[in-house]
Parts: C-alpha cells; structure tokens; sequence
C-alpha cells in the first residue's frame, strides 16, 4: 500500500514538472519584475538603483501578445535624488507556446518623466527591442528572465541615452 501510495506521488511530481501549453490564445495575464542594485565608485561616490514595472496583457494569437505596462525607477546619486516613471506597452513573439520553455522577442514603447531632484522635470519616449525566456512552473505561473535594450529621445535623451537591462520576474496567467 506504501510503495503505491509513494510511487502515484512520484508519478505526479513528474507530471506536474512537465505540464505543457505553457501559453495560449485568449489568456491575460500579469506580470511583475524589479531589482536593485548599488555602485560604489573609488572617485564619484556612490549610485542606488531601485527598479520595478509590471505589465497586464493579452494574447492575441498563441505566438503573439500584446500588453500595458507602468515602470518606476529611483535612482540616488550622492546627494541627488532622479525618479523615473513611465507607461507604455510592448509587444511580444514567442516561439514555442506549448513547451514548458518558452523563447520570446518583442519590443517596447513607454511615454517616461524623470524627475531630478535640483532641476525639475524632463520627458520623453523610452522604446526599444527585448527578448527572454519563460519557464512554466505550474498551470497558472511562470518566471521569466528578459534582456532590454532602451533608447530614450525627447527631453529625456538629454539625460539618459541608453540602458541594458536583464531582469527577472513572475508571470500570473488568468485563463
């Protein structure tokens, strides 16, 4: 009775590790990302860098999504202070929808503000290409891990020409 019992346990653990279709046409979801990081410089002090963004979207097709997203970043720079905020959307490929692994591109486009602490307010366009890979880890959540590459024009580009980035985040899906 034991050994059945472990062995229908066993069964259903290698199931549930293997679940396919990891995404599909009409599904929403959210998804959340962020980080932090510190710099210390030998000459320049030091720099802070908190990050968050989440997005909600909808697939189109099972290959393609289309989504809405906010982004924040605060950034302290010896004894100035620079938030970032923006909203936008991005668009998204991806390659193998009915894999546990799931292989992406997309891009995105944001209107963003950045808010210098001595002088004021300047914005812009964030946009640029993306790509990344989600892993399903049950039914209704995947992690993903995402490279970005970001362009800024307006205002803004006075102030930041460009940015990489890779995070990681959570994926909740709504069927």
């Amino acid at each position: 009775m034991r050994r059945n019992l472990i062995l229908m346990c066993g069964i259903s653990l290698i199931v549930a590790f293997t679940a396919n279709a990891s995404v599909k046409q009409a599904d929403t979801e959210i998804d959340f990302l962020g980080g932090w990081s510190t710099f210390n410089f030998e000459d320049n002090g030091d720099l802070d860098l908190l990050f968050l963004s989440s997005s909600v979207g909808y697939f189109m097709t099972d290959n393609v999504q289309i989504s809405g997203s906010l982004l924040g970043a605060w950034l302290d720079i010896e004894d100035e202070d620079l938030e970032i905020w923006g909203i936008g959307g991005k668009a998204k490929y991806h390659f193998t929808p009915e894999k546990q692994y799931v292989p992406y591109v997309g891009a995105q486009i944001s209107y963003t503000n950045v808010d210098v602490e001595d002088t004021g307010d300047e914005d812009g366009i964030l946009w640029g290409p993306m790509f990344g890979l989600r892993y399903e880890l049950n039914e209704n959540n995947d992690f993903y891990v995402e490279y970005q590459y970001q362009m800024y024009d307006g205002d803004i580009g006075d102030i930041i020409d460009d940015a990489s980035m890779i995070v990681f985040g959570i994926v909740h899906r709504f069927e």
